[in-house]
This record gives C-alpha cells, structure tokens and sequence, in this order.
C-alpha cells in the first residue's frame, strides 16, 4: 500500500497538467513503515526523452507524449536530497497523455532496470485534455513479467 499526503498528491496532478501533452516524471519521496509507503513529497525530474536517438523534429515532439527518461544523475540528486532530510526513495511516477493510468509494455520493460525490487511503486497519473484525471499505482512483479496494481491512497 501506498499513501500519498495531500500536498503530494496535488503536486503530482499540476506537474502532470503543465507536462501536457508530453509525459512527466519523477520520484516520489517519503518514508517506508512495515511494508507501507508513505509519500511527503515529490521530487520533479525533467523529461530527459532525447531526440540524439535519430528522430527527426517531429518525431522527436511526438515521441515526447509516450515516452519519458529520468536521467540517473537526476534520481542520484534526488536520493541524496531526500537522505539529508532522513527520507527514501520509495517510488516514480510518469503521465499518461490521453491515456489510462495503466502501465504499457514500455513501462514494464523500463522498470526492470530501477532499483528498489517489488517493494518500489510506479504511480501514473492519466492526464486528459490537460486535466488530471485517474492516479494508479502498481508494483513489478518478482520476476519482472507484469505489474500488480498496488492500493494507493
């Protein structure tokens, strides 16, 4: 289970709403209490989705709505920020443009490569017509084949 406290919450909405229509991301900070994630605050990363990939303009600025990237240099100032107020890590999050908050295949296999194990949550915030709408959270499966949906509150 995951709580978010209000001010989480609502941060993660407005980053979600000034992102549209491009997809946002960052961490969500807080503490880890007998298996419960509790969320204080967030940690806004930029989405570093480069176009050095071979993307035309174009390409790149549509690619922008489905896809993001959290630059590991970016997560690092974030966990060191968060340990110096004596909190953790204990999750992401990203949106989904016009899109449900339920994980895609690129969302699984991007997942696989974050640390944290099945304890780490993965929020998505679905974003319509530059509205927040629905939050999800879901958890990576042990063996990284699919995700669980995790209550979050």
């Amino acid at each position: 289970m995951i709580t978010l406290s209000d001010t989480a919450r609502a941060a993660i909405e407005q980053h979600a709403a000034q992102s549209y229509p491009h997809e946002c991301v960052g961490l969500l900070v807080g503490r880890l209490v007998g298996g419960a994630k509790h969320v204080t605050e967030i940690y806004r990363a930029p989405n570093t989705w480069s176009a050095e990939v071979g993307l035309t303009d174009a390409e790149h600025e549509h690619s922008l709505r489905d896809r993001f990237y959290l630059d590991p240099r970016d997560y690092i100032k974030a966990d060191r920020a968060a340990r110096a107020q004596g909190l953790d890590i204990v999750g992401c999050y990203h949106s989904h443009p016009d899109h449900p908050a339920i994980p895609s295949e690129r969302d699984r296999v991007g997942a696989q490569g974050v640390g944290g194990g099945t304890s780490f949550s993965f929020l998505i915030q679905s974003v319509r017509d530059g509205q927040a709408a629905e939050l999800t959270s879901w958890l990576l499966s042990e063996d990284g084949a699919r995700f669980i949906a995790e209550e979050c509150i």
